[in-house]
């Protein structure tokens, strides 16, 4: 693997991704856009810029190289010397180093160095699944083929027929009431109004009714005292502190999201076409801007998990990421 992979893994979580004696990779937030000329609506994601000052090892990009091709953190730094000696040999050579997944790197003119982002990935987490599309302008003739026929003049042509129809039903409507109201025996409760309703018959039966005892005379009943025992006093019960443990790297749990969706039951049906696949996946939680997020797996290491989001990249997601519940 190129070393411009790893920088690549790190970009998606890490803002800034230093190469020691060759500059830094600095990532900044970039709100959603629309070109009013080609009508393209890009989502929100990450603005990447080169800068050449940053050159100091922060020993963030030689971790990742050292757990990822499981060498001593040295060694990993002879690997970075190696593939930065390759860059600037490209550059003086080419005057340009294409980065994939990145950007490319050239010299102008004057032979100062500039960056320019390769836009086809999005480092963004909270914009995953979100890609740009061209939407053109709806015509404010698209459909008007033809005649065109005024709505106004129809519309005088069908009053005479709509008032005449009014006035018809108004003057049913008047008669109709009347002569229900003289026959007060037709049933409203349905729909059904020429069916007559029937009086209700009510049969008296005496055998229903039984005569009631006599009532008996009150007496008075002494009880006995009540006896209340008091229970025996029992010792109390130590109160023994916990400890809390603070929750820190060592004991975090971390999953490999797959997919981020904004309405549950999109999520929802994510899960359940993985889980078809006998891929098992749920959902693991919301993240800071709200979408729902489905996870695989549970990992006590974030170099295990880092290790599964790399084979999901390689073999389904390429945008797999790790979070940290």
């Amino acid at each position: 693997m190129k070393i411009e992979e790893y920088i690549s893994d790190l970009l998606f979580e890490h803002d800034c991704v230093i190469v020691p004696d060759f500059g830094g990779f600095v990532c900044n937030y970039g709100p959603a856009a629309i070109d009013p000329v080609k009508h393209l609506f890009e989502p929100p994601a990450k603005r990447i810029l080169f800068n050449k000052g940053l050159t100091r090892n922060d020993g963030l990009l030689a971790h990742h190289v050292s757990a990822k091709l499981k060498m001593s953190y040295t060694e990993a730094l002879k690997y970075i010397a190696g593939e930065v000696k390759r860059f600037k040999e490209d550059i003086q050579k080419d005057k340009r180093l294409p980065l994939d997944n990145i950007g490319l790197l050239y010299t102008d003119e004057k032979g100062s160095l500039l960056f320019q982002q390769d836009n086809k990935v999005n480092y963004l987490a909270d914009s995953y699944g979100l890609s740009a599309f061209y939407h053109l302008p709806v015509s404010a003739n698209a459909g008007n083929e033809g005649n065109v026929i005024s709505i106004h003049s129809e519309r005088k042509k069908l009053r005479p027929y709509a008032v005449a129809a009014t006035i018809a039903v108004l003057v049913a409507s008047a008669f109709y009431f009347t002569v229900l109201d003289k026959q007060p025996n037709l049933r409203f409760s349905s729909f059904d109004f020429f069916a007559k309703r029937e009086a209700p018959q009510y049969a008296f039966s005496p055998s229903i009714y039984k005569e009631l005892p006599k009532p008996v005379a009150e007496e008075s009943v002494s009880l006995p005292p009540a006896t209340v025992s008091t229970p025996a006093p029992t010792a109390p019960v130590p109160v023994v502190p916990v400890k809390a443990v603070p929750i820190t790297a060592s004991n975090s749990i971390y999953s490999v999201i797959v997919g981020s969706f904004s309405i549950k039951e999109n999520a929802e049906k994510l899960v359940s076409q993985f889980n078809k696949q006998n891929v098992q996946v749920s959902i693991v939680g919301r993240n800071p801007g709200g979408l729902y997020m489905v996870g695989y797996g549970s990992f006590s290491s974030h170099d295990v998990a880092a290790a599964k989001r790399d084979s999901i990249r390689k073999s389904s997601i390429k945008d797999a990421w790790v979070v940290a519940k």
